[in-house]
């Protein structure tokens, strides 16, 4: 498996394609590399596809230090130079978009363009997540009671009553097979800690009064009935970052690459084939 080790740190990617130029793609909270699969077998025709899977997740081990969102665009930046002497595309799911604009903002010229799927903005999640995720992100910290709720999720199906409606759109595209892989990533044993510790980075990095400082171009993209990250922060986009090219799609939650990917790739595609001068240029007109 392709391990890379970045400043001690190793850290895993599922890589695919063999371009000059290099994708780094970035998934969201409680995921995986899994996230941004959808996304590979076009963007690797163009690019050398590195999909991570950040520490705490998947198959990398955790940051020595708790979490912040910095730590980790701290980390992704570290892979680029490592990787290549040219700026870097990133894409990003939802944490993963909050870890992209982040490195960009620090780092910009490490960063070409960036595609981001409903990234969080403020760091504030719905409603939703906050009355039904929250109370076991915060119980999993502590192991004992991570292991209870990892024997008794399978028998009750706490995954499925809770995670579901706060993901997907009411008439979702998405495949069993693709849920049910998202599903495992969400559950994944020993993940407890990290999820907290990334549940409480995302609301100590509210991004909205830096947007309008950004360069690097960007797509945005996000479902219309997102019920994880609201429209809200899609809101914020339009109005703190007018030069970032916003996409709503309707029948589409929180994950539109897998609920609406012909329609998630017809954008992706448009972006990543006109020249970055091009876009730069537009942002200039």
């Amino acid at each position: 498996m392709p391990f890379f080790e970045v400043d001690g740190q190793k850290i895993f990617a599922h890589e695919e394609g063999s371009g000059r130029n290099l994708a780094i793609m970035i998934h969201g909270w409680s995921s995986s590399w899994f996230a941004v699969s959808p996304l590979i077998p076009y963007l690797s025709q163009r690019y050398r596809c590195l999909a991570v899977d950040l520490p705490g997740y998947g198959e990398s081990p955790a940051l020595p230090d708790p979490v912040t969102i910095e730590s980790y665009a701290d980390l992704i930046a570290g892979l680029i130079r490592q990787e290549t002497s040219r700026p870097a595309i990133l894409v990003g799911h939802s944490m993963g978009g909050m870890t992209s604009i982040t490195l960009a903002l620090k780092y910009p010229d490490l960063v070409e363009r960036m595609i981001l799927l409903c990234p969080t903005v403020s760091g504030i999640l719905s409603w939703q997540i906050n009355v039904t995720l929250s109370p076991f992100v915060f119980l999993e910290r502590f192991p004992v009671i991570s292991s209870i709720i990892s024997v008794f999720e399978p028998m009750v199906g706490i995954t499925d009553r809770l995670l579901r409606p706060t993901l997907f759109a009411d008439q979702t595209g998405i495949t069993m097979q693709d849920y049910e892989k998202i599903r495992s990533d969400t559950r994944r044993r020993d993940q407890g800690r990290v999820r907290a510790e990334c549940f409480r980075a995302m609301r100590n990095n509210d991004l909205r009064e830096q947007l309008d400082e950004v360069k690097p171009p960007a797509l945005v993209i996000w479902g219309m009935e997102d019920n994880t990250v609201p429209l809200r922060d899609a809101s914020a986009v339009a109005r703190q970052w007018p030069d970032a090219d916003l996409r709503i799609i309707p029948n589409a939650g929180h994950w539109p690459q897998f609920e609406t990917p012909e329609i998630t790739e017809r954008y992706v595609r448009a972006f990543v084939g006109k020249p970055v001068k091009l876009l730069t240029l537009d942002l200039d007109l």
